[in-house]
C-alpha cells in the first residue's frame, strides 16, 4: 500500500501540519535535553519515524477537539456560512443563484429546500434542509474533478479549526516546557537557559496569535470554503447535464407548488 493511500492532502494540510505546530514547544524540549539525536543519523531517523507516529496520534486528538471548538464557535458566531449562504433571506448569494441551487439539489439529490415564506415561518426546519443539502454536495464534489480548489479551501479551514480547538494545549506545553527545560543539570537548582528562552519566545508568539488572529482566519476561511463549493457545486451540476428546459423548469415549480 502506497503511503498517499495512508495520508493524502487533507491529512498533511489540516490534521499533520497542525499537530507538529502545536506539538512544536514539546519537540523544543526533547530536543534541548537530547541534542545527540541531531548528530546521529539513525537516531535522528529513528526518532523522527516515532515523531511521525506520534503526531498522526495526536492528529486524531487535536481534529476531535477541532470539531468541538467548531461547534461552540458557530453556536456562538450563528450558524456555518454553507448554511448562511444558502438561506433566502442571506444576501451572499444572489436570488438567481439559490434558486438555481435548490433546482439542482432537487434534481440531483431530492431534497427540496424551502422558500422564503416557508423559512420565515420554520428557520430551523430550514436550516436542517440545507445542512442535509451540503452534505450531499460535499460527497458530490468529493466524485467530481476538477474541484480541487473547493479541497484547498476545506482543508485550510480544517487547519485554522484544528489549531484553535487545541491553543491551550500549546499554551501548557511552552509553559511546561520553560519550566522543566530549567532544571537540566541543575536538579533541584533552577536556572534560566535557551530551552526556556525558546519557550518563552514560542509563547509570546502564540498567545497574540491565537487569541487575536486565528478567530478571524477561522471565519474568513469558513465563508470562503463556503462560497466556493456551493458555487462549484452550481457549475458541475448544471454542467454535468443539459440546462433544464423552460418545461421541466415548470415541472419542477409544478412539484414544488403540489408539495407545499
Amino acid at each position: 500500500m502506497r503511503w498517499q493511500e495512508f495520508v493524502d492532502g487533507y491529512d498533511w494540510k489540516a490534521r499533520l501540519i497542525p499537530t507538529g505546530i502545536l506539538l512544536l514547544p514539546l519537540f523544543c524540549a526533547v530536543y534541548y535535553f537530547f541534542p545527540g539525536l541531531l548528530a546521529s543519523p539513525l537516531q535522528l531517523a529513528g526518532s523522527s519515524l516515532v515523531s511521525f507516529a506520534l503526531i498522526y496520534l495526536a492528529s486524531m486528538f487535536f481534529r476531535d477537539r477541532g470539531v468541538r471548538y467548531g461547534k461552540r464557535f458557530w453556536e456562538k458566531h450563528g450558524v456555518l456560512p454553507s448554511t448562511r449562504f444558502c438561506r433566502m433571506r442571506d444576501s451572499h448569494l444572489s436570488a438567481d443563484q439559490k434558486n438555481r441551487i435548490q433546482l439542482a439539489v432537487l434534481q440531483k439529490f431530492g431534497i427540496r429546500l424551502m422558500s422564503l415564506e416557508e423559512e420565515c415561518e420554520s428557520p430551523q426546519l430550514a436550516d436542517r434542509k440545507i445542512m442535509d443539502a451540503f452534505r450531499e454536495v460535499k460527497e458530490f464534489l468529493r466524485r467530481c474533478e476538477g474541484c480541487g480548489l473547493v479541497d484547498k479551501h476545506g482543508a485550510e479551514y480544517g487547519f485554522v479549526r484544528n489549531l484553535c480547538g487545541s491553543k491551550m494545549i500549546f499554551v501548557a506545553e511552552a509553559i511546561a516546557g520553560f519550566i522543566v527545560c530549567g532544571f537540566k543539570g541543575k536538579w533541584p537548582q533552577w536556572n534560566f537557559n535557551n530551552g526556556c528562552l525558546a519557550n518563552i519566545v514560542l509563547l509570546l508568539f502564540w498567545v497574540p496569535f491565537a487569541w487575536l488572529v486565528l478567530p478571524g482566519m477561522l471565519t474568513l476561511n469558513a465563508e470562503t470554503y463556503a462560497g466556493r463549493a456551493w458555487v462549484t457545486f452550481l457549475g458541475v451540476a448544471e454542467g454535468s447535464s443539459k440546462k433544464p428546459s423552460k418545461s421541466l423548469h415548470a415541472a419542477a415549480e409544478h412539484r414544488w407548488a403540489s408539495s407545499e
